[in-house]
């Protein structure tokens, strides 16, 4: 298993503990004397404190369509619990001056009742890490300065978390244009709507880098999200999987995998917890999406979509079988 596996799995686990849990280990691993030791309390102190001041908050209002609340990893979305590590990442070790300045700013103009200044203050702020955030990353011979960022960070992607940090705050105007022109919520995706939705697709991504974000952004409006893969089969011109796959819309195939990962994950700790309302929902929207893709897209069996959406099913049973063993041995009732 990869260090990164090892990372994303400690502090899934850290995670589920309680305050009062992760208090006691804390002091239990700053009385050893080891390098296990010195890992699992460094994990802990990037975890703590979770919450972030209301100036941090504001600076990552743009991120919120793409912030999700488990720490698994999902293609081009970032963990709510990263969220301090990195605001620590921006205001120490990008712009440490500027950082504080924003802060103390913002916080005078929340505490004076001036929304209006502290909103002002965070796109200023907003548009100076992206830029800083570029010029770091830019290419170049000397990648010394890349890398040691990307250290400074810690966290097991930390280039996908800077990545999106960096694009989200990038495309801050365009995807907040396509967010209002939107509707609420999309209950289905009818065939007419699509040359439409293309275009507000298609304007929202500039730059280019901004195109997966502004699908994220439809996706998060969208009852059935795995509806999404029939923008994707329009501009392929196709329902093959093969062609879908080729465009750059067939990135949302990547994106529906990773969330039926997470969805599989979100069952079985349903599952564990005896919450039969939620495992319920979780199976069904897991079904749903499976279908869907099974039933819209030309899959060719033994294909690498078919072994993947195959496998997923198969998951997501074993999840299931499992908890069902469990709860006959130790007979607590789910409730639906």
């Amino acid at each position: 298993m990869s260090g990164a596996s090892n990372a994303v799995r400690l502090r899934q686990y850290l995670l589920a503990l309680s305050p009062q849990a992760r208090m006691e280990l804390r002091q239990q691993l700053a009385r050893a004397a080891s390098s296990e030791a010195a890992v699992i309390l460094d994990e802990l102190c990037r975890l703590e404190p979770f919450d972030l001041d209301a100036p941090a908050r504001l600076f990552f209002q743009p991120l919120e369509p793409f912030i999700v609340d488990d720490v698994m990893e999902r293609p081009f979305r970032l963990p709510r619990s990263s969220l301090p590590q990195l605001w620590r990442w921006v205001a120490r070790d990008l712009l440490r001056d500027e950082a504080s300045e924003f802060s103390d700013a913002t916080g005078d103009a929340l505490a004076a009742g001036d929304v209006a200044r502290a909103e002002g203050l965070a796109r200023d702020f907003q548009d100076r890490v992206a830029a800083v955030i570029r010029a770091s990353f830019a290419e170049s011979d000397d990648q010394l300065l890349p890398r040691r960022l990307l250290a400074q960070l810690g966290t097991p992607r930390a280039a996908d978390e800077i990545a999106t940090l960096r694009w989200a705050l990038r495309g801050r105007d365009a995807l907040s244009a396509l967010s209002a022109r939107l509707p609420a919520t999309i209950d289905d995706f009818p065939p007419q709507s699509i040359p439409v939705l293309t275009m507000l697709i298609e304007n929202a991504a500039r730059p280019r880098d901004v195109f997966v974000y502004a699908l994220l952004v439809l996706m998060r409006r969208m009852a059935a999200p795995w509806q999404i893969v029939r923008l994707a089969m329009h501009a392929a011109g196709s329902n093959s999987a093969a062609r879908v796959a080729d465009t750059p819309y067939g990135v949302v195939l990547d994106i529906l995998l990773g969330d039926l990962d997470c969805q599989i994950a979100q069952l079985g700790a349903a599952l564990a917890a005896s919450d039969g309302a939620t495992a319920i929902i979780a199976i069904r929207a897991i079904d749903a999406a499976v279908q869907g893709l099974r039933g819209e897209l030309a899959i060719p069996v033994g294909s690498t979509l078919a072994r993947r959406l195959s496998a997923l099913t198969t998951d997501a049973a074993a999840v299931t079988r499992a908890a069902l063993a469990g709860a006959a041995a130790h007979p607590v009732a789910l409730s639906a």
